[in-house]
């Protein structure tokens, strides 16, 4: 087992242990799976990496077995779990791939706040592809004293 690497000097000679511990356990092999890795490396080394084609996964050998160089993420499933406060609807576990949700705003629920002039207002503007835009209450203050009516006006702080 060759440890490091090695310089060679002019003229020497080049063994077959040589091309073993310094070419070979130091390369990444390219392998088509597992069993092709496992039949090709039957002595496999701590550090040695190897490549499977089939998963497209870069493997090194530990000392005791073959791990994900990545290594396998924790992740395996979201929720999204609704109370009857949060407004979120609609949710269901995904284990891959996209899922959502529907955020549902019940004004009703809302807390009372004090509104500053700075604080920003989300706006579904109907007129725009129902694109989502905000403006702050202060500009909204200024429509009303120009003879502008309002509905339902949502404030966010």
């Amino acid at each position: 087992m060759a440890n490091g690497f090695k310089v060679f000097s002019v003229s020497e000679v080049l063994t077959a242990a040589d091309v073993n511990d310094y070419l070979m356990e130091q390369s990444i092999g390219i392998f088509a799976d597992a069993t092709a890795r496992d039949a090709q490396i039957t002595s496999p080394i701590e550090g040695q990496f190897a490549y499977l084609a089939d998963s497209n996964t870069l493997f090194y050998y530990t000392g005791a077995a073959w791990a994900s160089y990545i290594g396998d993420g924790d992740i395996t499933g979201v929720t999204i779990t609704t109370a009857g406060t949060s407004g979120l609807g609609g949710g269901a576990t995904a284990s891959s791939g996209a899922f959502s949700s529907t955020l549902t705003i019940a004004p009703n629920s809302a807390t009372s706040a004090t509104v500053a002039s700075d604080d920003i207002v989300l706006i579904g503007d109907a007129d725009d592809s129902n694109n989502l835009k905000k403006t702050t209450a202060g500009d909204i203050a200024g429509l009303a004293s120009a003879g502008v009516s309002l509905g339902l006006v949502l404030a966010l702080s």
